[in-house]
């Protein structure tokens, strides 16, 4: 059984959608951060992802991969790239792709859950 990421509450954005996922305190990270991170988060939480999304109000046009941990809302963690196989190329190894449900923001292209 795969768990989805809980997403918060939603607020208005500039583009009249509903954008559910933090900017403000965001923290671009590289792929090594992303690993070091990763590795961590595997220690200390039940259920692990990176939630890839398309087009965000503060990165229109890219492609981005958010860690999002069980038990826990969205982290500030936000790897960037232009294209899809560039998000891909930096996220941790292991992990298992789940395709995008209906019920998922319009914004949510995958999410990759760490692997058992």
């Amino acid at each position: 059984m795969h768990l989805r990421p809980y997403w918060p509450a939603s607020h208005e954005t500039r583009r009249g959608r509903h954008d559910p996922l933090p900017y403000r305190n965001d923290q671009i990270i590289d792929a090594a951060m992303a690993r070091a991170l990763h590795a961590d988060a595997c220690r200390d939480h039940a259920a692990i992802a990176w939630v890839v999304l398309w087009d965000l109000p503060a990165y229109p046009e890219r492609y981005a991969a958010r860690l999002v941990t069980s038990g826990s809302a969205p982290s500030p963690y936000l790897l960037l790239a232009d294209t899809l196989g560039g998000i891909r190329e930096m996220l941790p190894p292991g992990l298992v792709r789940s395709e995008r449900m209906p019920a998922d923001p319009p914004e949510v292209v995958e999410i990759w859950f760490a692997g058992q």
